[in-house]
């Protein structure tokens, strides 16, 4: 148990640093994909153009190395559980 909860606290750690290298357009991008907003919802949000959403969204993917969108929503959520 204690070996799971170490391996999960690294994963949750290497999750941060991934984070941490997100610019802050490409963190608010990723805060409402996570919610479940379309790319043309962020950008009216954000006053920007659907297709640069679609590039940070993109950027997000790539430096999460997430390989769906369930995937990043996994990651996003094992990292604010572990803020509570």
């Amino acid at each position: 148990r204690s070996e799971a909860h170490h391996e999960q606290r690294e994963q949750v750690d290497e999750i941060r640093t991934r984070l941490g290298i997100l610019t802050p357009r490409e963190s608010e991008v990723l805060e409402k994909v996570v919610v479940g907003k379309s790319n043309k919802v962020i950008a009216s949000d954000l006053g920007l153009s659907t297709r640069t959403v679609e590039i940070h969204r993109s950027r997000v993917m790539e430096k999460m190395q997430a390989d769906s969108l369930a995937h990043l929503v996994r990651m996003y959520v094992a990292v604010e559980g572990e803020s509570d």
